[in-house]
């Protein structure tokens, strides 16, 4: 083994090295988060929720699943563990030769995709968005910009493939760059190419910023991979054991991300069926809360799964249970005030963010119910997020597969179920419904998480105090929220700077308050955890 090269450190090393590595992605995601923020913003004002952002959002939600599952599922469940092992075991040389194959296998999968994505389109559209055959022109706009979309699949799948190299080689600079350069392409083709071609439709320009932002994603990390001995010749030799080894891991873990992505795709159906406007609204309720999830879960996340490979690639499962353990809480605290703080202030949040140009009243009423509902199911998501990857990291995906499968099923009926009771009691727009359904498979996708990794990694190391003083927390911000609210959506009402005042202020307060109600009350082990957090970022 190259210990110079890939040696795991001590406890205390990987905890530094994680540390470091999230502060640096947590950065890097806030900027890209915010950059999207401002092309979500930008979207709502130019495209508002009419027939245009409704016909974009299901051109682009539909090759980004298939990215996710081509790209991202082979990265996270099967590259990283066995790159990692590989490099740990053989060095460079061959770790390099199986990246080669992997990149030439999922380029040339995802050539054929897009061939017959742009070929198939007319019929793409009407299995997944059914109602907008009643809207004249909605389909055929719909099916045009998925055609124009769909090669943007093949460039940032294989940019996928490329971060899960880097990141096994600890480096990850250039993969969190890559989606800065996507949101500012975007907004490139929403504000400045919209100007000067087909200024009428200001979406053709806009999906043409998309698809070129894709391109730059893959461009900014070929330089690093070559710096790293890995070349883009293709190599079509798929008889090595290594590279098998990585499809059959990639396989169970494709259909479990399937039927995540599954459950993207029927809420839109369902969408569709809804009132007009309801497709964009789910989108950019969800989008928001994939800020705070982007830039503490994924970073996260992105940040554990080497460390994880190399814990249990030399059989340290209890360090791994420890890492997973203490990084559990660390983001449970995080997202639990961000969450409670979405789910009270979601209209003056949306208010500030989007209500302009073409985003009306009915948006925002939406918008906000959709909001609200998916982030009760924040501090869940973002556990699977970090979960997850030790099943990985272990080199079992049947388990999450199976459980992914499971809360598809759930879903899928709780989809029909809440939605069918919000129209009928006017509990909530109904849409609602879709956004509730993700929530709380969300939280029975973590239970069932928890429950079959027990025994496969060592114990977590947390007191139940620690848990108990998350909870006092909790209750005592929701207590906040409520007493502050009106103040905010006061100032939300009086204007875009007033709120967005109000909103950064009240959402800092928010913050201190919690982590401070936490950290008197958890006992020494949340002291210690929040007081390292503290040193690391410093």
């Amino acid at each position: 083994m190259n210990k110079s090269l890939n040696g795991l450190g001590t406890p205390a090393q990987e905890g530094r090295s994680v540390a470091k590595a999230t502060i640096l992605l947590g950065v890097l995601t806030f900027v890209s988060r915010m950059l999207g923020l401002a092309r979500d913003i930008g979207q709502a004002a130019i495209l508002g929720t009419g027939m245009a952002a409704d016909a974009f959002t299901i051109a682009f939600i539909i090759p980004n699943i298939l990215r996710r599952l081509f790209g991202e599922a082979t990265v996270a469940s099967a590259l990283v563990p066995t790159y990692t092992e590989t490099l740990l075991e053989s060095g460079k040389a061959e770790a390099g030769k199986l990246a080669g194959k992997i990149i030439t296998f999922t380029g040339a999968a995802l050539l054929v995709v897009v061939l017959l994505g742009m070929l198939l389109a007319p019929a793409l559209v009407d299995l997944f968005a059914a109602g907008f055959s009643s809207d004249p022109g909605k389909s055929e706009l719909t099916t045009q910009l998925l055609r124009l979309l769909f090669p943007y699949i093949l460039f940032v799948g294989i940019a996928s493939i490329c971060m899960g190299i880097l990141n096994s080689h600890r480096h990850f600079l250039a993969p969190a760059l890559a989606p800065i350069l996507f949101n500012l392409s975007a907004l490139l083709g929403l504000f400045v190419l919209a100007g000067m071609w087909r200024a009428d439709m200001p979406v053709w320009a806009y999906s043409t910023g998309v698809l070129i932002g894709g391109a730059l994603q893959l461009a900014v990390q070929i330089p690093f991979m070559k710096s790293r001995g890995i070349n883009f010749r293709p190599d079509f030799y798929w008889k090595d054991e290594r590279f098998r080894r990585v499809l059959k891991l990639a396989v169970p873990a494709l259909i479990g991300l399937l039927a995540a992505e599954v459950n993207i795709l029927v809420d839109q159906l369902i969408a569709s069926l809804l009132s007009g406007g309801s497709v964009a609204a789910l989108s950019y309720g969800l989008r928001v809360t994939q800020v705070p999830q982007g830039i503490f879960a994924v970073a996260l996340a992105t940040a554990l799964l080497p460390t994880l490979s190399r814990q249990t690639a030399l059989g340290k499962l209890d360090e791994a249970g420890r890492t997973l353990g203490f990084s559990t809480l660390v983001i449970s605290g995080i997202m639990l005030p961000a969450s409670l703080y979405l789910i009270i202030m979601a209209e003056p949040v949306i208010r500030v963010m989007f209500f302009r140009g073409e985003f009306t009243d009915s948006s925002l009423r939406l918008t906000a119910a959709a909001l609200r509902y998916y982030s009760m199911g924040m501090v869940f998501y973002a556990s699977v997020k970090i979960t997850a990857p030790v099943f990985y990291a272990l080199k079992d995906t049947k388990t999450p597969v199976k459980i992914a499968i499971g809360c598809m099923g759930l879903n899928i009926l709780l989809n029909a179920a809440f939605t069918y009771t919000f129209i009928k009691t006017g509990i909530a727009e109904p849409l609602a419904g879709l956004a509730l359904a993700s929530s709380v498979s969300s939280i029975v996708n973590l239970l069932l998480l928890k429950k079959k990794l027990k025994g496969k990694v060592g114990k977590s190391g947390v007191p139940l105090k620690s848990w108990i003083a998350l909870l006092f927390s909790g209750v005592g911000t929701l207590m906040l929220l409520l007493y502050i609210k009106p103040v905010v959506s006061e100032f939300a009402e009086a204007g875009i700077l007033n709120g967005a005042l109000a909103i950064i202020c009240s959402g800092l307060l928010v913050m201190l308050f919690s982590i401070a109600l936490f950290f008197f009350t958890g006992g020494d082990g949340v002291r210690v955890i929040i007081k390292k957090v503290i040193r690391r970022g410093r």
